[in-house]
């Protein structure tokens, strides 16, 4: 039965100073900087926006002399060692704002980038050193870091994974394969530019699958242990507007399906740090670099399995939810796995090409990691448990 009497009393605001949504952004960040006192720019991108679209050079036509770098260095799970090799660079150009433009990898790193200047660290060793701790209760992260913040990042996000919204950073070692982890002190991004016609030029799967990442989030937040109401109701509102969009991406002569993705985005946001998130929004930071996938395609099976798992837990949250899209009739599993059907996205570990080796591997992994098997509404307290959920992801049965 589902856990009634867990509330949650706080609300976290990220720090934000400014959200701009249906504009242009090569048009409003010129006017952007000016607003926010910032004279000289370091662009970090991802490399297939930089190569395969006009969008990098449009932004720096925009900017002219203000921009002092540029680097799209930025690999999958943005590993350290990007990291502080484009740190040294952000340094070494004197500029006083990040433009990130990209998805979670890149926002992620620039986070990272933003801690390595503020902190004056730029070893690994020195990095892995900051990784945040938890609250007494283990529903909080908090930052390790000292120092004042000296630079900050304006987001255009590419994706739907709403990576804009949180100081958090998750980047991968490439030594152990494991995920780093930070909270920066303003690491969220100081500004969001969210352009829809930016966004359209990302690839429709990648883009579809993130979106489905930004799902997991808002139902993560909806299905907490400790829920927060203004947090839930931003969620349940963003739930409806990915599943009511998301298969409308791509369709001619669909904006509004983009800016409709892109308002879910925010409003799962919003709420996503002021509740402490379970098993598949953690469980992907070990399917990703263990299984060699995206988290965005790790996120589709591990929703679903949680889903399954919460099924007589959720009873209420999963009601509320079905009942607003006018599914009455059908689990939420049901639901959810019509839903990744009809996207042509994965919904098993089998979809994601793992091999039985490969699951057996993260056991131990996930139960070392300080967060996946917390904070869940129906407790996963133990190799057992973590097992049963796995298979829930494992079997098509």
């Amino acid at each position: 039965m589902a856990q009634t009497d867990n509330k949650n009393h706080q609300y976290r605001f990220s720090g934000h100073e400014l959200v701009l949504h249906d504009v242009s952004a090569d048009r409003v960040l010129p006017g952007l900087l000016v607003r926010l006192g910032y004279e000289t720019v370091f662009i970090v991108c991802s490399r297939s926006i930089n190569k395969n679209t006009a969008i990098v050079e449009r932004i720096t036509n925009c900017l002219g002399a203000r921009v002092v770098g540029l680097t799209d260095k930025v690999g999958e799970h943005s590993p350290l060692g990007n990291i502080l090799e484009a740190a040294r660079a952000v340094r070494d150009s004197k500029a006083d704002v990040i433009v990130s433009v990209g998805g979670g990898s890149v926002m992620d790193m620039c986070k990272a980038i933003q801690l390595c200047i503020s902190e004056n660290v730029y070893e690994r060793s020195d990095l892995l050193k900051l990784q945040f701790t938890l609250s007494d209760d283990g529903t909080e992260m908090l930052t390790t870091s000292t120092a004042v913040p000296t630079i900050r990042q304006i987001a255009i996000p590419t994706t739907l994974s709403t990576s804009e919204w949180t100081p958090v950073s998750t980047p991968i070692d490439e030594q152990t394969s494991l995920k780093a982890r930070f909270v920066v002190p303003y690491g969220a991004p100081v500004a969001i530019i969210y352009d829809p016609d930016i966004l359209a030029q990302t690839p429709l799967r990648l883009l579809v699958s993130t979106g489905i990442r930004g799902l997991d989030h808002a139902i993560n937040t909806a299905c907490a242990a400790s829920p927060h109401p203004f947090a839930s109701l931003l969620a349940e509102q963003a739930i409806k507007l990915f599943m009511e969009n998301l298969h409308l991406l791509g369709k001619s002569g669909n904006r509004q399906a983009y800016l409709n993705c892109q308002l879910a985005a925010w409003y799962t946001g919003m709420g996503q740090m002021s509740v402490a998130h379970g098993f598949s929004h953690w469980m992907v930071h070990i399917v990703g670099p263990y299984g060699g996938v995206p988290h965005s395609d790790a996120s589709c099976v591990m929703m679903l399995a949680q889903a399954k798992w919460l099924e007589g837990w959720a009873v209420e949250q999963h009601g509320r939810i079905c009942g607003m899209l006018g599914k009455e009739q059908s689990s939420f599993h049901e639901v959810l796995s019509e839903l990744l059907s009809a996207l042509g996205m994965p919904r098993y570990l089998q979809d994601l090409g793992l091999k039985p080796h490969q699951l057996e591997e993260m056991i131990e992994p996930a139960l070392q990691h300080p967060m996946v098997t917390l904070n869940n509404l129906r407790p996963i307290r133990n190799e057992t448990e973590l097992r049963a959920i796995l298979d829930l992801a494992w079997n098509v049965h």
